[in-house]
């Protein structure tokens, strides 16, 4: 998987094209993608585990009061979590989808191990401004608002993910996003004849990134080649 990943990294620096990022954008991009991977990793959490958080007060005896308090609701676990999020942005790149150019993240590589199909869809960008990579980003988105991120999610209900968390922080808090920033159909919409008008303005992806899913591929396996031209119907003899 490592081998893979440094291999098409490698690749894309041929492949990309360069281009002046709005870093709120991309900020708003960031901030969502951390939230969405962070309700899925609290999925994961077992119901049943329970950290200790001190009040610093003690009791008669001079001992810190200890409180229990489900894993998932735990200002500690919760940064450990996004923490762990934001090391995984670096497997994330920029991309712009080619039926409206609007900017987006995405991972390389799915949870199987294969290449994102999404990639289909878009072509790669590299920002102008490669000392502020996407884990950075989300440090700082994290950094500048631990306090609001960690209140919300330790007075949730005990077992809601919090799906409003990213409206909550991303557009209200912080104001990174803007209505306009969110991808729709109208982005993600990519039909091979589409894809066949791009290949004559752009030229085919050298690297075979580009193109539709093969599920999405029109089926042309009884079509004749350039070497074979069609012959007529002639009917029954």
């Amino acid at each position: 998987m490592q081998f893979f990943l440094i291999h098409v990294s490698f690749l894309l620096c041929f492949l990309s094209v360069s281009a002046k990022i709005d870093p709120q954008n991309l900020k708003c991009l960031v901030c969502r993608e951390t939230f969405q991977e962070l309700n899925k990793a609290i999925l994961k959490v077992e119901k049943w585990k329970k950290v200790e958080v001190g009040n610093f007060r003690m009791d008669a005896d001079g001992n810190t009061l200890q409180q229990k308090l489900p894993a998932h609701r735990s200002a500690v676990y919760i940064s450990e979590l996004i923490d762990g999020i934001c090391k995984k942005m670096d497997d994330y790149v920029r991309v712009y989808y080619k039926a409206t150019g609007k900017l987006a993240i995405m991972q390389l590589v799915t949870e199987s191990g294969g290449m994102n199909p999404e990639f289909s869809k878009t072509t790669f960008v590299t920002d102008d401004d490669l000392n502020k990579s996407l884990e950075y980003y989300c440090e700082r988105m994290f950094e500048d608002n631990e306090d609001e991120i960690t209140e919300l999610y330790r007075t949730r209900p005990h077992d809601d993910v919090m799906p409003d968390a990213e409206r909550a922080i991303c557009f209200e808090h912080t104001g990174y996003c803007e209505p306009w920033m969110v991808p729709d159909e109208r982005d993600t919409t990519w039909t091979s004849e589409m894809e066949a008008e791009y290949v004559k303005v752009h030229g085919p992806d050298p690297y075979g990134f580009g193109g539709l899913p093969a599920a999405a591929a029109p089926d042309t396996s009884g079509a004749p080649t350039a070497d074979e031209p069609e012959q007529p119907d002639h009917g029954e003899l």
